[in-house]
Protein backbone atom coordinates (compact mmCIF):
# COMPACT_ATOMS: atom_id res chain seq x y z
CA UNK A 1 0.00 0.00 0.00
CA UNK A 2 1.44 3.31 -0.91
CA UNK A 3 1.74 6.46 1.27
CA UNK A 4 0.19 9.49 -0.16
CA UNK A 5 3.00 11.47 1.26
CA UNK A 6 5.79 8.88 -0.37
CA UNK A 7 7.25 9.32 -3.30
CA UNK A 8 7.24 6.62 -5.74
CA UNK A 9 10.71 6.06 -6.05
CA UNK A 10 10.63 5.01 -2.38
CA UNK A 11 7.99 2.05 -2.35
CA UNK A 12 9.55 -1.20 -2.81
CA UNK A 13 6.82 -2.13 -6.07
CA UNK A 14 8.52 1.10 -8.02
CA UNK A 15 12.06 -0.40 -9.26
CA UNK A 16 13.12 -3.55 -8.59
CA UNK A 17 16.12 -2.82 -11.36
CA UNK A 18 13.60 -2.93 -14.02
CA UNK A 19 14.06 -0.60 -16.96
CA UNK A 20 12.66 2.69 -17.07
CA UNK A 21 11.55 5.08 -20.04
CA UNK A 22 12.76 8.38 -21.05
CA UNK A 23 8.89 9.76 -20.25
CA UNK A 24 9.15 8.13 -16.98
CA UNK A 25 12.59 9.49 -15.92
CA UNK A 26 11.57 13.46 -17.48
CA UNK A 27 8.33 12.69 -14.94
CA UNK A 28 10.29 12.18 -12.12
CA UNK A 29 12.84 14.94 -12.85
CA UNK A 30 10.61 17.95 -13.62
CA UNK A 31 8.22 16.50 -10.44
CA UNK A 32 11.28 15.96 -8.04
CA UNK A 33 9.94 12.37 -7.81
CA UNK A 34 7.34 12.62 -6.94
CA UNK A 35 4.85 11.22 -9.74
CA UNK A 36 6.41 9.03 -12.24
CA UNK A 37 3.24 9.43 -15.02
CA UNK A 38 3.27 13.48 -14.78
CA UNK A 39 3.76 13.16 -18.53
CA UNK A 40 1.67 10.47 -19.35
CA UNK A 41 3.28 6.79 -21.03
CA UNK A 42 3.38 7.63 -24.31
CA UNK A 43 7.18 7.26 -25.35
CA UNK A 44 7.32 10.32 -27.96
CA UNK A 45 7.09 12.78 -25.11
CA UNK A 46 10.33 11.50 -23.40
CA UNK A 47 12.65 11.04 -26.68
CA UNK A 48 11.63 14.99 -27.93
CA UNK A 49 12.69 16.24 -23.95
CA UNK A 50 16.06 13.94 -24.22
CA UNK A 51 16.67 15.10 -27.96
CA UNK A 52 15.80 18.52 -27.18
CA UNK A 53 18.55 18.89 -24.38
CA UNK A 54 21.20 17.13 -26.71
CA UNK A 55 20.15 19.66 -29.43
CA UNK A 56 20.47 22.46 -27.19
CA UNK A 57 23.88 21.49 -26.14
CA UNK A 58 25.08 20.53 -29.23
CA UNK A 59 23.93 24.21 -30.54
CA UNK A 60 25.54 25.33 -27.38
CA UNK A 61 28.71 24.10 -28.05
CA UNK A 62 28.82 25.10 -31.83
CA UNK A 63 27.97 28.67 -30.61
CA UNK A 64 30.95 28.63 -28.64
CA UNK A 65 33.63 27.09 -31.12
CA UNK A 66 32.20 29.47 -33.52
CA UNK A 67 32.76 32.52 -31.62
CA UNK A 68 36.09 32.05 -30.23
CA UNK A 69 37.45 31.08 -33.51
CA UNK A 70 37.34 34.74 -35.12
Amino acid sequence: MQNQNTAPIFNPEFNRFQKIGATQAWSLFFSASNKDRLLGSDSKTGNYLTFGLFGAAVAYAIEIVVAYSM
